[in-house]
C-alpha cells in the first residue's frame, strides 16, 4: 500500500519546482490521449470514485505542507485525471487552507460540466486544462476521449470555469503532425479561445515518448506560424534546440526504415524506379535520390534488362 502520494519535486519550465500529488493511479483517465507521455490508458472510465482513500490524500497534503520550503508550487496532476478522485474537490479546499503556496491543477477539461468540480478549480491559484481540439474529427483522433464526451460542451465548459475564476486559467494546446495542425482545425481552436478567453495559451508539440507511434512534432516554424495567428496571449512552452533534436532524430530513423525496407524489397526481386516509387507511395526525384544513396553506399546496385535500369541488392 502506497504510504504518499506525494512525487517531486520535479523541474517545470512552467510551474518551477512543483510538488505533484497522484489523485488516481496509472492511468485512469476519461481520454486516451496518442501522444500521452504517461502511456496508453489502462482503465479508460468517467465513474468517479475514491481511487485513493481520504486518509492517504489527507497524509500525503499535511506531509506536503512540511516540505513547503523544497518546492515552488503544489500541483494537483499525475498519471491520470485526477478530477476522477471523488475527494478531489476536498483535496483542493484542504490545500488552499494550509499550504502557503500556489496551489495549480493539470486537467484534461472533461469533467468540468460537474459544478463542484469548476467551483474548487475557481479557487486554486492556476488552472492549466487542455484543448487540443474541438472539431470532432480530430478531437476523437488525437484524444480519444469516451464517446460521452464532446468538444463543444468541454469549451462551453471552459468558457463557464473562466468566467467563475479567482486565479488564472493557462490553456494548453498540443499540435500533432497531421491531425491538428491544418488550416481548418487551427481556425476552429483560434476561435474557442477567443470565446473562452483564457489568461495564457501554452502552445506545445509532442516532445516525449508518446503512447502510441502515430504521434509525431510539428516543427518550431510552424508552432511560430500558429502562435502568430493565435495571437499575444500565446507562448510556446518547447525548447526550440530540443524539438529541433528530436525531428531530426525522428526523420533519421524513419530514413533508416525506409532504406531497410527498401533494400529487403530488390532482395526479394528486382525493380525500377517507376515500381519502388509506386510501391512506397513517394515521389520519383525524392526517391532516386534516396537510390543514388544507396548505391553510393555499396547497398544496392543496377543491372539493365530489355533497356530499363532495375535495382537489385547487393
Amino acid at each position: 500500500m502506497r504510504k504518499t502520494l506525494l512525487f517531486g519535486p520535479v523541474k517545470s519550465r512552467r510551474l518551477r519546482r512543483s510538488l505533484g500529488i497522484e489523485m488516481v493511479p496509472r492511468k485512469v483517465c476519461t481520454m486516451d490521449c496518442i501522444y500521452c507521455e504517461v502511456g496508453k490508458t489502462i482503465l479508460h472510465t468517467s465513474e468517479r470514485k475514491d481511487y485513493y482513500t481520504w486518509d492517504l490524500i489527507e497524509k500525503s497534503i499535511l506531509e506536503a505542507k512540511e516540505k513547503e520550503e523544497i518546492f515552488d508550487v503544489f500541483t494537483f496532476t499525475g498519471s491520470g485525471e485526477p478530477t476522477l478522485n471523488i475527494h478531489f474537490e476536498k483535496a483542493v479546499e484542504l490545500s488552499k487552507k494550509i499550504i502557503n503556496k500556489p496551489i495549480a491543477v493539470l486537467t484534461n477539461s472533461t469533467l468540468l460540466y460537474i459544478e463542484s468540480i469548476r467551483k474548487a478549480l475557481a479557487k486554486v491559484d492556476i488552472v492549466l486544462p487542455s484543448l487540443d481540439a474541438v472539431k470532432e474529427g480530430s478531437f476523437r483522433k488525437i484524444n480519444r476521449a469516451l464517446p460521452e464526451f464532446k468538444p463543444e460542451e468541454i469549451v462551453k465548459n471552459l468558457k463557464k470555469l473562466r468566467e467563475e475564476m479567482q486565479g488564472e486559467m493557462w490553456l494548453e494546446v498540443l499540435i500533432v503532425e497531421g491531425i491538428n495542425d491544418n488550416k481548418e482545425d487551427l481556425e476552429a481552436l483560434k476561435k474557442a479561445i477567443e470565446e473562452i478567453n483564457p489568461h495564457k495559451v501554452q502552445l506545445n508539440t509532442v516532445v516525449r515518448p508518446a503512447a502510441y507511434s502515430i504521434a509525431k512534432p510539428v516543427s518550431f516554424k510552424k508552432l511560430q506560424e500558429i502562435a502568430k495567428f493565435w495571437g499575444n496571449k500565446v507562448e510556446i512552452i518547447v525548447n526550440k534546440e530540443r524539438l529541433d533534436k528530436i525531428i531530426a532524430i525522428k526523420q533519421t530513423l524513419e530514413k533508416e526504415k525506409l532504406e531497410e525496407e527498401v533494400i529487403n524489397y530488390v532482395k526479394r526481386r528486382p525493380a525500377t524506379l517507376e515500381e519502388l516509387s509506386q510501391a512506397f507511395v513517394l515521389d520519383e526525384k525524392a526517391f532516386q535520390m534516396l537510390l543514388d544513396e544507396l548505391l553510393s553506399q555499396g547497398k544496392i546496385q543496377t543491372t539493365i534488362h530489355e533497356n530499363k535500369v532495375y535495382y537489385i541488392a547487393n
